[in-house]
């Protein structure tokens, strides 16, 4: 039995946040959201927050914690992860639980490059890549075309750009972005629960069945499919990251049907609703952990 109903959380603006909030208000979980833009939906107590890296956010956030005392915090915004992770002792001193993944871990999944680096040192699969100090001609020798490039640091799948021609790589500025070759085939976002310790809790894979553009884009639909190869490839990736809580990976598939890693995100995904045994177990992890102090 859970004493305290109260659960904080943030970016319920956003896909997670909006996936989070639905599934536990469900439940008759008392929720206060946050956000940057005024979203208040359908959450019992709201407020506007500065981004993640402004100076106020980290006493923006403690402030409203003390004030709202919820039990459970469930950060949704990639940005927010960093910094949320570097005072997890500061807000479970407050009585309030989030289970999320260590600063380092964060910090990796954040970094594409650093990402993309690890996993082929691990012999995990990932698309060849190039950093923003290649030379353009290096670039498109060793990715070909089309090829895309993305931030290095976390904006989820926003911000992708796609080059067809040589000549496109010189009509942009390459600071901070990395670049990959794209693989053709299907995508899948895979959702996972990782318990304290590296154990799989819940394991559920989507195919993104539709995009909002022909090679990139945010994504339109998404179905259920059964894909044990895709979740192992995830699983291997959480277990050399340490990674722990809600975990959300995009997967592709090459035109011989081998997957490659293209992302990781060390947060809930932003299609929970339909991966709801993440939800489920992430629920049942926070109950375990009031009641033992642990949720492995």
């Amino acid at each position: 039995m859970l004493h305290n109903r109260s659960i904080l959380i943030t970016g319920i603006g956003s896909p997670a946040g909006r996936s989070a909030v639905t599934y536990f208000k469900a439940k008759s979980f008392s929720i206060t959201g946050t956000d940057m833009r005024d979203v208040r939906r359908a959450v019992d107590t709201f407020y506007i927050t500065p981004q993640a890296d402004d100076l106020n956010y980290v006493s923006t956030l403690m402030d409203i914690i003390r004030r709202e005392r919820p039990s459970l915090l469930i950060p949704t915004i990639i940005e927010e992860l960093p910094v949320i992770s570097s005072i997890k002792k500061e807000i479970e001193w407050e009585g309030c639980s989030v289970l999320i993944s260590s600063q380092t871990a964060i910090d990796i999944t954040n970094d594409r490059l650093k990402t993309a680096v690890i996993m082929a040192g691990h012999g995990i699969a990932v698309p060849a890549y190039c950093d923003e100090v290649t030379p353009a001609d290096v670039i498109a020798e060793r990715l070909g075309f089309p090829l895309l490039s993305k931030p290095r640091f976390r904006r989820n799948g926003r911000d992708v750009v796609i080059y067809k021609r040589y000549e496109d790589l010189y009509d942009t500025t390459r600071e901070g972005l990395v670049f990959q070759e794209l693989i053709p085939g299907a995508v899948f976002n895979l959702n996972l629960f990782v318990e304290k310790g590296g154990g799989i809790m819940s394991a559920v894979v989507l195919e993104k069945t539709s995009l909002n553009s022909d090679l990139s884009g945010n994504v339109l639909s998404v179905e259920r499919v059964d894909r044990p190869e895709i979740v192992r490839i995830g699983a291997r990736a959480a277990g050399i990251l340490n990674l722990e809580g809600p975990v959300s990976m995009d997967i592709g598939l090459r035109s011989n049907y081998l997957p490659v890693l293209l992302d990781i995100n060390a947060r809930l995904g932003s299609n929970a609703l339909l991966a709801w045994e993440t939800l489920d177990c992430l629920l049942d992890a926070w109950k375990r952990l009031l009641m033992t102090g642990s949720y492995r």
